[in-house]
């Protein structure tokens, strides 16, 4: 078989800024707060404030488990970043 030649086409741009007039608007994360047990992170979910009712619910839970099945690590809600607390 012989190989077809495909028209080139350009490249995307690998990101995208919104530009309107003279000023540029960045995509921003909103801040969100998770759960972490010893530093790590045991919530699934992100939470919109540190107060939230089910943050502390999570947070109680997880300092329940570290209490009566470990050695009692440091349990603690603290904002979101995306480098230490991905999720794999």
């Amino acid at each position: 078989m012989a190989k077809r030649s495909q028209p080139e086409t350009e490249a995307a741009p690998a990101t995208q800024q919104v530009v309107t007039g003279n000023t540029e608007k960045k995509f921003e994360r909103l801040l969100t707060f998770v759960v972490v047990r010893d530093g790590s992170r045991v919530s699934d979910r992100e939470y919109s404030t540190a107060n939230d009712p089910f943050a502390i619910g999570e947070r109680n839970f997880w300092k329940r488990v570290a209490t009566n099945h470990s050695h009692g690590e440091r349990v603690a809600i603290v904002q979101y970043d995306a480098k230490m607390h991905r999720v794999w």
